[in-house]
């Protein structure tokens, strides 16, 4: 085993041996000497592109085009996400969402300020996305992107790549000079997650916050950080690439004492799990009202209620 990030082969230790969904054998290891938390082994590229292409939506959605209720929920996600974006004074500007899924975002953020358009690897994703919303949402993964953007976005995808680091490299590739990178991926340290429901075949990586901006940090400057839930970085590219930077022992050491201290206990009343099935229960009733609505229409709903 390798470490993704600072080439350790020596030093891990073990995290968790199965997959939360499917109970069979998974091997997740830390790296001691930088903190990554990284599947062992990391899967071929070759097994990748298999695997996002044709089964990882059909795996996770059950489905390979969105149900209505799948358009609703990444409606409101995508809403937040622009005015996470709209916060940190990036209202314009040429955009590519990468892993688009069905273009919603790509769709909202079209008509609210930007000149948007997405790449997904699932080609029934990226002809929903064309055909519903009229997206210039292409099939395609990182690796064979081409253009220079002002903006790029790129949500809970970077997990699922085989490399962080050659990740980043490419991103910087496409942004023009002083171009804006928005990542978001799940964190490992999140207290709102439950402890049986954490790691997955399809995550490859798990992201401290200072794993995540040590991979980025040859070639992106942090701009702002948001760890209330999910990770949330907005990157600036670096004019020039720089020397990569790993985080310290302090942050390995501090990590390791929080994954240890992760429980159910801390599950159910500081992240509030107990209330989760409330919750669900809400957000079917919500999801509901949507049943039977065309795509466009949901989502141009969105769209009125942020300009109002």
């Amino acid at each position: 085993m390798k470490c993704a990030l600072c080439g350790n082969e020596e030093l891990f230790s073990d995290i968790s041996q199965m997959d939360a969904k499917s109970s069979q054998h998974l091997s997740v290891s830390m790296c001691n000497t930088c903190g990554l938390v990284q599947q062992n082994p990391i899967p071929t590229a070759d097994e990748l592109r298999v695997y996002y292409s044709h089964n990882y939506r059909k795996d996770y959605k059950n489905t390979f085009t969105p149900k209505s209720k799948h358009v609703y929920r990444a409606g409101k996600t995508a809403i937040q996400r622009i005015s996470f974006l709209n916060k940190a004074n990036i209202s314009n500007g040429t955009l590519l969402d990468v892993g688009a899924g069905g273009g919603e975002f790509v769709y909202l953020a079209q008509h609210l300020g930007y000149q948007s358009q997405g790449a997904e690897p699932n080609v029934g994703y990226s002809e929903y996305a064309n055909d519903e919303y009229g997206c210039n949402v292409i099939t395609g993964e990182l690796n064979e992107l081409t253009g220079k953007y002002d903006i790029i976005t790129i949500f809970h995808v970077l997990e699922h790549l085989p490399s962080p680091i050659r990740a980043f490299e490419k991103l910087h590739q496409l942004l023009n000079n002083q171009g804006v990178l928005f990542v978001e991926v799940p964190w490992i340290e999140t207290n709102d997650a439950s402890p049986s429901n954490i790691f997955f075949k399809a995550h490859i990586f798990y992201f401290s916050a200072e794993a995540l901006v040590s991979c980025a940090s040859q070639f992106f400057d942090v701009v702002t950080i948001d760890t209330s839930s999910n990770l949330k970085v907005i990157f600036k590219a670096r004019a020039e690439q720089a020397k990569l930077s790993l985080p310290g022992s302090e942050a390995v050491e501090r990590l390791t004492k929080r994954l240890d201290s992760k429980g159910w206990f801390e599950y159910l009343f500081k992240g509030k799990g107990f209330i989760k099935p409330f919750r669900k229960l809400a957000q079917g009733i919500d999801e509901s009202k949507v049943k039977g609505i065309s795509p466009k229409k949901i989502l141009d709903e969105f769209i009125l209620e942020k300009k109002c």
